[in-house]
């Protein structure tokens, strides 16, 4: 009401790092589906809540996160790819379905998706430094190409599939990413950084 006083505009997000610490002890955090129904309904409540006052929301902060600091992101205490990949999974479908419960709740409200953004240049001309910055930048772009591309993208799929992660996944899932991605893309942006495959240089 105090911001609507004096014009400002809310951005309101949902899950700031604060993943509930029974829900990281008992069910380890995003790596587990339940989490998925538990957000469903605290999306749905919070919507209903602040129809009238909150247009734009964010489903998680920074949610490539995931890839460094899954315990952050998500509550998680198991750092392995495939407890990350299925975290991040489990985060996806629960963000089509707060973008699905926004829907059906008020059309004035939007439901983006939200990056840490760190631009990634290649030291040298060198083409093995530009293909290194092309997969350092798929590591973070990933979370926004399923986000708001609405699908798994193939580099990321044949990631998986040499490092032998299988999803605990449905077929619904799917068409959740597909039918309600993200109506927009924020992102966090604290610096830029270089890679190099030169060793001598580093």
């Amino acid at each position: 009401d105090k911001l609507a006083k004096y014009g400002i505009e809310p951005l309101v997000t949902l899950s700031h790092y604060e993943t509930p610490l029974n829900l990281a002890r008992e069910y380890n955090g995003w790596t587990n589906r339940k989490l998925i129904g538990f957000y469903e309904n605290y999306v749905r409540t919070v919507f209903t809540r602040y129809k009238d006052k909150v247009k734009y929301w964010l489903t998680f902060n920074e949610i490539n996160i995931m890839e460094w600091n899954p315990f952050m992101a998500g509550g998680m205490v198991d750092f392995s790819p495939q407890a990350k990949a299925q975290g991040a999974h489990n985060q996806f479908v629960a963000s089509s379905l707060a973008v699905k419960a926004a829907r059906g709740i008020s059309p004035e409200i939007k439901v983006g998706q939200m990056l840490a953004y760190q631009p990634t240049y290649a030291y040298t001309c060198d083409p093995l430094d530009q293909v290194a910055v092309m997969e350092s930048s798929q590591t973070s772009l990933f979370y926004s190409d399923v986000q708001t591309g609405g699908r798994y993208p193939a580099y990321r799929l044949k990631k998986y599939e040499r490092e032998g992660i299988v999803l605990d996944d449905k077929p619904e899932d799917y068409d959740l990413l597909k039918k309600y991605p993200a109506d927009f893309l924020s992102f966090s942006c604290y610096g830029s950084s270089t890679t190099t495959t030169h060793q001598d240089i580093i």
